[in-house]
């Protein structure tokens, strides 16, 4: 076997072999890894969801108790107003809207409110008038006289009841009053009553007058829309105090729920319950988040269902809630499957209660779905160690071919002077003196380094010049460019001086800050000289001059420097400024200063269509936003002291 194929076999063993360890472990580090996060990610999921839950619950438990305080001041109002109405003198017959009249108005139907879709009713939608309440008469009182001056005289004072109704629109649904006569009336109008309805009979009726004050009743739902209701009812009373009817708000659940968004998509299949005490072992659900069922007939209690599957422990620890406090349930066996429940306390008389119920099959779900991505992830992070592993396995075995050729030490030290001129070291030379092939080869690559070095000087001066000519075919396409780049060449340099930067240092922030602005070269006329501010789409463009000032002059290596103050002049020091969202120390220093004294041009300078702003009021400016984020805190500090001095400002 040649010489050369035992070099080839001996160097792609040594430099493939710890690839294929390194690949090797790093495959294997990325497995453990992913199983690892995996057997962790379930837990982690679900202590999030918990959270989730418990929070979301506890928020719309505090804003149903904040809904309903509102509430009761406003039946408050309603109530006072009620009882000076029948105070008030006979009233002159008006025209009153019966129940059954009130016009089919869909234009005026708020859809989410008053909708019956779903809740067992064939037409769509409650027959609502917001012009005026409606009013009904039980059986026997359509001829009663006192019914009917008691309709006049609450007819009188509809638009204060629209007032009222206005204020707790947001989360109320019905405005509704009865008194001992029979007479009904409800704000929004409200069409549609049963011939035989006579409000006496209702439920929040009976317990107003029962109680004597004001009362809550439990969750129940709205005979004419299908929605999950709590009534507020309070009595109306005579002069002398006696009880002649009552008045009563309705406040809807769903409307409150309303108020809350639900972020995490497995929440959709979650119900939402009101739960009060049935008996000592169980609690009831009187409502849920969906509508029940209802019976044709009005006067038919809402339906309760037992909340069956909870501990003694768990049943417990619910009842010692207190207004506020909220619990989470890991694992709750109902009859329709296993939940987490998260619970929510609405009193402190421990009677009334939130629950908010996730099955938990949509749980997993989310867990599946996520440790599907987590595989994902880890599949593409050993794809990728695999494909870069052969790629850098081909091209070390190029480089080995490659040396394997040149078999002795010579030509490894004639290639490392190549690669080193290569990168840019142009002083390398390989320092080899042979009167052989060897030595010529090496002194041409010598000779060839020296004409590279040559060339490259060269080359950096006609880029310099190129520069040069760029800025100035700038300075003749946007005079106030030319004078701009001047004040903030100077006042950098100033800068720079001041806080103690060396010559060469300034030699550079000099060259950098004249040719900050060179992209605005690609900025079109009709941008660059607006004679006004730029709108929206034009300041974009504008944006975009810092990335062409890089990319014109980051070609070359020594370059670069200018490249970067170039393209970052308007980085931020809290990260929200342009291009790169650079922030604090990732911005270059030169770039730092020159950032500062472009911004005091800008606002000392005079534009087209405006005048540059006094010197002592662009001081009072960067004095108030010097901690505000957008300067280096020092050198923002130091600039301030230099125009103080410079203008001998005090």
């Amino acid at each position: 076997m040649s010489i050369r194929y035992q070099q080839l076999v001996l160097l792609l063993t040594i430099a493939l072999l710890p690839v294929a360890i390194s690949g090797w472990h790093s495959v294997r580090q990325v497995d453990a890894m992913a199983d690892s996060v995996a057997k962790s990610a379930r837990q982690q999921i679900l202590t999030r969801d918990r959270r989730y839950m418990t929070e979301k619950v506890a928020d719309i438990g505090r804003n149903l108790v904040l809904m309903a305080q509102s509430t009761v001041n406003y039946l408050r109002q309603q109530q006072v107003l009620m009882e000076l109405a029948m105070a008030l003198p006979p009233q002159p017959d008006m025209d009153i809207l019966l129940s059954n009249d009130v016009p089919q108005s869909p234009d005026a139907v708020d859809e989410k409110r008053f909708s019956r879709k779903g809740a067992g009713f064939a037409s769509p939608h409650v027959k609502v008038s917001f012009e005026q309440p409606s009013f009904t008469f039980a059986p026997g009182s359509e001829g009663d006289s006192e019914a009917r001056g008691a309709a006049n005289k609450l007819a009188s004072i509809s638009e204060a009841v629209k007032a009222i109704y206005q204020e707790t629109s947001d989360y109320s649904l019905w405005h509704y009053v009865a008194l001992e006569s029979g007479l009904g009336m409800v704000y929004p109008g409200h069409g549609e009553y049963p011939e035989a309805y006579d409000p006496r009979q209702r439920h929040w009726y009976k317990k107003a007058v029962e109680s004597g004050e004001i009362s809550w009743l439990p969750l129940t739902i709205d005979a004419s829309t299908g929605q999950p209701v709590i009534p507020v009812a309070a009595p109306i009373r005579s002069s002398n105090g006696a009880i002649i009817g009552v008045t009563a708000i309705d406040l809807p659940l769903m409307r409150i729920l309303n108020f809350h968004s639900i972020s995490q998509p497995w929440l959709n299949e979650a119900q939402l319950a009101l739960l009060e005490p049935e008996t000592a072992d169980t609690l009831a659900i009187v409502a849920m988040k969906e509508p029940l069922e209802l019976d044709s007939d009005w006067d038919t209690a809402p339906q309760e269902r037992s909340l069956e599957g909870l501990s003694p422990r768990q049943l417990e620890d619910i009842r010692q809630l207190r207004r506020g406090d909220s619990l989470h349930l890991e694992s709750v066996q109902l009859p329709q499957g296993e939940y987490m429940l998260a619970v929510t306390a609405l009193s402190d008389k421990h009677d009334s209660w939130l629950a908010l119920a996730s099955p938990v099959s949509a749980i997993e779900s989310a867990v599946s779905a996520s440790l599907a991505t987590l595989e994902a992830q880890r599949k593409a992070t050993v794809d990728h160690h695999i494909i870069g592993a052969g790629i850098l396995a081909a091209i070390v075995a190029i480089i080995a071919l490659l040396a394997a050729q040149r078999v002795t030490a010579p030509l490894i030290a004639i290639n490392k002077t190549t690669e080193a001129i290569a990168a840019g070291d142009l002083e390398s030379r390989t320092g080899l003196v042979r009167k052989d092939e060897i030595g010529q080869l090496s002194r041409s690559i010598d000779s060839m380094a020296d004409s590279i070095e040559r060339l490259i000087e060269e080359q950096e001066n006609s880029y310099r010049s190129m520069v040069t000519t760029l800025t100035r075919a700038l300075e003749k396409k946007d005079s106030y460019t030319a004078a701009h780049s001047g004040r903030v060449t100077r006042y950098s340099l100033r800068l720079g001086e001041r806080i103690g930067l060396d010559k060469e240092t300034l030699e550079k922030l000099r060259f950098g800050a004249v040719t900050h602005d060179l992209g605005k070269i690609g900025i079109a006329d009709s941008v660059l000289n607006k004679p006004a501010p730029l709108n929206d789409e034009e300041y974009e463009i504008m944006k975009q001059h810092p990335t062409f000032s890089k990319t014109i002059m980051k070609p070359l290596v020594r370059f670069r420097e200018y490249a970067e103050i170039a393209g970052s002049h308007h980085e931020h020091w809290n990260g929200k400024g342009y291009p790169d969202g650079l922030k604090g120390e990732e911005i270059p220093l030169l770039a730092r200063i020159v950032a500062i004294a472009d911004a005091w041009d800008a606002m000392t300078g005079d534009r087209v269509y405006r005048k540059g702003m006094p010197v002592e009021k662009a001081i009072s400016i960067l004095d108030e936003e010097k901690d505000d984020g957008q300067f280096d805190p020092q050198l923002i500090r130091a600039f301030i002291e230099l125009v103080h001095d410079e203008y001998d400002i005090n």
